[in-house]
């Protein structure tokens, strides 16, 4: 048994774009694992059907007259199409292998060629095998009978949750809590999670489903924020100071008539100032003597005129302190501005604050007749009897507003509390009815199960017998659980077929009949890996080839296919060496991720290329296209920024255009001509959908929101040209519209596009990228 690996293909004489075609060994030597990325029309798959019909020795081998640098027991040696001993190995997964070996549109549902080996049946197993199709016959009409009873004991369950799950949305949809708020956020499966968790959560169940409704479904109310935020001035600090005033002496020598008549005094006080450049009295007409205005002005010195200013001055002092405790008592809330129950502390409060602002206020208004009379006779102590009392404080009112502001916060947690009481409610109240009805769903499916497991082990039995001499691997339930697992549901099975000599596919027990993209691939794939694995296929290790396993995939099986591979070709090392070439970045991302994480623990090595079509001259002829394959790029900080698809086309289609020179050949125009239709336009959309994100999916669009932005009419002019040439094309098309002369100035126009509208964004890209900004725009001034 012979060890082989395909180190290099050197050279290709005829099969379809490979046209005299040789390697010029731009490729690195092919390692045991293998990656190849090329977009559609690359010739990836072209290269793919080559190997398949060397291995199949097809006609259209040997006009292709394919030659390969092999490894052979470590022995470097020249394989061509011809080479005997060598193709029996090589096994290929393409879409003409899903042809030939799958059949998905049969009547009776998908079918396979057998993966097992006819022989001869003795008398015995004929006898046994009798056996077995009786027992089938028995128990087939059993078997539906309790699989359909199982379905409709379980869809009488996934009602009633469903049910009880409208009815919480009904209860709760204006509570605080999101997920009650429509059936598409809260479904059967929350019912579902409280009945099949720990049911001691019912323990804080509602007992009150109405009171705990209102209070979940209800508005918290507003804050209060109307209290007086000042401070008044204390009762001690006004006496001490107005006192100071009451009992203050002037040392100015009083006339007595004055003295003893205050309201003349402050008369004649601002008489004075009318009377100052007057010789006789205003009002009387007599003479004001030099003596008498001596005596008026000794009365009403400088002592009495301060002291009156300073009492002046507490006066207004004093109107503030009742003005401010005016507002503070103004400022404190009604019966209706808090919770209603805290109605009767408010009152309480308020009253003890309305009295001691009362009381300030009383003192206030006499301190203020005392000091008005001091003010009019400074000469006099009036009388008083003045007690203390308390200043005003809101502390007993701000105490009652705590109290409603901390329950007003914690409403919402209240009330998201009150909600869940009222879940916990309804779905306790089904708890009973789910548990028998799930009960005898389990039964009815335990009991088909049961019978459907005996079928699976008859039909097993019945290909045993039926193939005496098969290696009857792999069996019908393995294949049935890889394909759940690559799926990630359980409905596709495979059985065997009456004949015995293949596998029917069937979907809830009834043939398989409109298989999705993503089913026939997943079953065409887990049946191409069952016949070359270990212990199935004879002779030599195999070299396995695979091409485009996750065509037009979604995410999800994109994912579980990838990883089966990973796991069936590359951590399992029994094939000799692998390929995957694929166009779809996704995949390709994950690999090279992968193999340069794994790096020097892949077995034999691996090697990462990509394949594109490029123009090449051809003598005296115009350029033709050929695929070329070139390997990917070794720096693994440039590999990882490339990781996305669009940073992937920025990088080629930036590097093309830098790496243009004004004397490029035709071939060489040809090929920066042939990355519009596909890389440049992917590039562009892609930032494009970023940029007018209203516009996504709609090309045009934004390309003309893009192209409004350019003042330049020449780039103007190259960007429309672009589009009008290319923005239906999918392939490259060299006599469209754009002239090979113009492909440098056109791409970069694309650039200058990206710039116009993000010059940050296109100058971040060529960082990370490493290129040159200032190169890519160098001819565009």
């Amino acid at each position: 048994m012979t060890k082989a690996t395909i180190t290099r293909i050197r050279k290709v004489h005829d099969y379809r774009v490979f046209q005299r075609w040789t390697d010029d060994r731009r490729a690195n030597d092919f390692a045991r694992v293998n990656l190849l990325y090329g977009t559609n029309g690359s010739g990836k798959s072209t290269l793919a059907s080559l190997l398949r019909s060397c291995a199949a020795s097809d006609p259209a081998a040997a006009r292709a007259q394919l030659e390969l640098a092999a490894s052979i027991d470590g022995v470097e040696s020249t394989v061509t199409h011809a080479t005997e001993g060598f193709w029996s190995r090589v096994q290929v997964f393409n879409a003409e292998y899903v042809h030939e070996n799958l059949r998905f549109d049969d009547s009776q549902g998908p079918r396979s060629d057998s993966l097992l080996t006819l022989g001869k049946a003795n008398v015995d197993a004929e006898l046994e095998l009798a056996e077995v199709e009786h027992r089938r016959a028995e128990i087939e009409p059993k078997a539906a009978e309790a699989r359909a009873a199982a379905k409709t004991a379980e869809a009488e369950v996934e009602r009633r949750m469903t049910e009880v799950a409208g009815h919480i949305v009904d209860d709760l949809r204006s509570s605080p809590v999101a997920t009650y708020r429509g059936t598409n956020t809260y479904t059967r499966r929350n019912v579902r999670n409280l009945l099949v968790g720990d049911r001691t959560v019912f323990d804080s169940a509602s007992t009150d489903v109405a009171a705990d409704r209102g209070l979940a479904t209800s508005s918290a109310p507003r804050s209060y924020t109307a209290l007086f935020e000042g401070s008044l001035t204390s009762v001690g600090e006004i006496l001490r100071e107005s006192e100071a005033l009451l009992k203050a002496d002037v040392t100015s020598r009083p006339l007595d008539q004055l003295a003893e008549n205050p309201a003349g005094a402050e008369w004649v006080q601002r008489g004075l100032q009318l009377h100052e450049h007057e010789i006789e009295c205003l009002f009387c007409g007599n003479e004001i003597s030099a003596e008498r205005r001596a005596a008026l002005a000794a009365h009403f010195d400088r002592s009495v005129t301060d002291l009156q200013a300073r009492i002046d001055a507490q006066l207004v002092h004093l109107q503030g302190c009742r003005q401010s405790a005016t507002k503070l008592a103004d400022s404190m809330p009604r019966d209706g501005d808090l919770y209603p129950d805290l109605a009767g502390a408010l009152r309480t409060a308020r009253s003890e604050v309305q009295d001691q602002v009362d009381r300030y206020q009383r003192v206030v208004s006499e301190l203020e007749g005392l000091l008005s009379a001091k003010r009019s006779n400074p000469f006099a102590v009036p009388e008083h009897d003045l007690t203390t009392t308390d200043t005003p404080t809101l502390r007993a009112v701000a105490e009652v507003v705590a109290t409603h502001e901390r329950r007003r916060l914690a409403h919402e947690k209240e009330a998201s509390a009150a909600a869940r009481r009222v879940e916990l409610a309804r779905v306790k109240a089904l708890a009973d009815e789910y548990d028998r009805l799930a009960g005898l769903t389990r039964e009815l499916n335990e009991k088909a199960t049961s019978l459907e497991d005996e079928l699976r082990d008859l039909g097993q039995r019945n290909i045993s017998l039926s193939n005496l001499d098969a290696d009857p691997v792999p069996q019908a339930a393995e294949l049935t659980g890889s394909v759940a697992r690559l799926l990630g549901r359980s409905e596709l099975a495979f059985a065997p077929s009456d004949d015995g000599k293949h596998y029917r596919i069937e979907r809830a027990g009834m043939p398989a009949t409109h298989l999705s993209e993503g089913e026939r691939t997943a079953i065409a794939l887990l049946h191409f890996l069952a016949s070359i694995r270990e212990g199935v296929l004879a002779g030599d290790a195999p070299i396995v080839v695979i091409d485009d396993p996750v065509s037009s995939m979604d995410e999800g099986i994109l994912f579980g296919i990838s990883s089966f591979l990973w796991s069936a070709l590359v951590e399992k090392t029994y094939a000799s060496q692998v390929f995957l070439l694929t166009h779809n970045f996704e995949l390709f991302r994950q690999w090279v991720v992968q193999l340069e994480g794994a790096g020097r623990h892949v077995l034999g090595g691996y090697t990462i290329h990509e394949i594109r079509m490029r123009h090449r001259p051809a003598g005296s002829t115009a350029p033709r296209r050929a695929p070329e394959l070139d390997p990917w790029t070794s720096d693994l900080r440039q590999s990882s920024r490339l990781r996305s698809l669009y940073h992937f086309l920025f990088a080629r289609v930036a590097k093309s255009v830098n790496d243009a020179k004004p004397d490029l050949s035709l071939a060489e125009r040809m090929d920066l001509l042939a990355l519009a239709p596909n890389a440049a336009r992917k590039m562009l959309e892609a930032f494009l959908s970023f940029r007018f994100p209203q516009y996504i999916g709609k090309f045009h669009l934004g390309m003309k929101a893009a192209i409004d932005a350019v003042n330049d009419a020449s780039i103007r002019t190259h960007v429309e040209r672009y589009l009008h040439a290319y923005s239906h094309n999918e392939e490259g098309n060299v006599s469209a519209m754009i002239d090979p002369s113009e492909a440098t100035v056109v791409l970069r126009s694309l650039f200058l596009l990206i710039r116009a509208n993000d010059p940050k964004h296109l100058s971040a890209m060529c960082e990370a990228l490493g290129i040159d900004e200032s190169e890519l725009f160098a001819l565009s001034s």
